[in-house]
């Protein structure tokens, strides 16, 4: 189960308003070696959490990546079920032998998740454990009944 910590209300999604949150969280968090913060790779985000959690892992949403790696290609449902298969592999020989595939086939989504990092979007590679925790999707079910009030 997730369970919400924490929530707050802010102007903007921006490096101040990220820093004020993460301070907030911080004071309430006993312990801080094991942290994990999955993001949607927001600048404000990373800035904030480099500076209030410098020690914490940072882990990328697979739903967000996913969103971004559409963009790299025309053949979507066959990409994007190799980045999951990818993500959620629980072996290393797995997860070796996708991303195999997905440099033959997709080039620049392979590249793209090289950059993106393998231990921010691989379970197997995960510095701290995330089970099937893989997405900020808590986060985009509040922000949605938010908006309707």
């Amino acid at each position: 189960m997730i369970y919400p910590l924490a929530f707050g209300f802010a102007n903007s999604e921006c490096t101040e308003s990220w820093t004020w949150f993460l301070k907030k969280l911080r004071k309430v968090i006993q312990y801080l070696d094991r942290v994990m913060l999955v993001s949607d790779r927001h600048n404000g985000i990373f800035n904030a959490m480099e500076a209030i959690f410098p020690d914490a892992a940072h882990g990328i949403c697979a739903y967000h990546l996913a969103q971004n790696l559409k963009r790299f290609c025309k053949q979507r449902d066959n990409v994007i079920w190799l980045y999951y298969r990818a993500t959620y592999a629980y072996r290393i020989e797995e997860f070796d032998r996708v991303m195999s595939e997905l440099k033959e086939t997709y080039c620049k989504v392979y590249d793209e998740l090289l950059v993106a990092g393998v231990k921010k979007f691989s379970r197997v590679h995960s510095l701290k454990k995330r089970y099937f925790l893989m997405t900020t999707n808590i986060a985009e079910s509040m922000n949605s009944c938010l908006l309707a009030i």
